[in-house]
């Protein structure tokens, strides 16, 4: 009886051991994360912002990023993502004001190629033709 009663304390002090390294471990990383000045995703700042979307194909797209103030043009694929360019504030470009913080590619598309029809309009070789 003397062995059984051994047993139960060993397996008391063992689960009292793993009791107080969990805890000391859960109480680590609790310290360092509020010391750390990490904040993960619970941050409240948008440092990249979806501005809009433009569908080519079922699988291909251009997409329209603001990125800490920069705007980039995106082409995005199955097999890749890339730069196309990097895009001026154009005066009807919408800013953090705009409440749905969304616009219509298309209309921001149809107002630059408006602008060059009337510029080859102006231009010799629009009036020749």
């Amino acid at each position: 009886m003397n062995t059984s009663s051994e047993i139960w304390v060993a397996f008391a002090r063992t689960f009292s051991m793993l009791f107080l390294v969990l805890a000391l471990l859960i109480l680590v990383f609790y310290l360092v994360r509020k010391f750390s000045g990490f904040k993960g995703f619970k941050s409240g700042e948008n440092y990249i912002r979806l501005v809009c979307v433009h569908h080519l194909s079922a699988k291909e797209k251009l997409v329209m990023v603001d990125v800490m103030g920069d705007i980039l043009l995106l082409g995005v694929t199955p097999q890749s993502i890339t730069k196309i360019s990097s895009v001026d504030h154009p005066a009807g470009f919408p800013n953090n004001e705009n409440k749905s913080g969304f616009f219509r590619f298309s209309d921001l598309l149809r107002r630059k190629l408006g602008n060059r029809e009337e510029n080859k309009s102006d231009s010799p070789l629009g009036k020749e033709k």
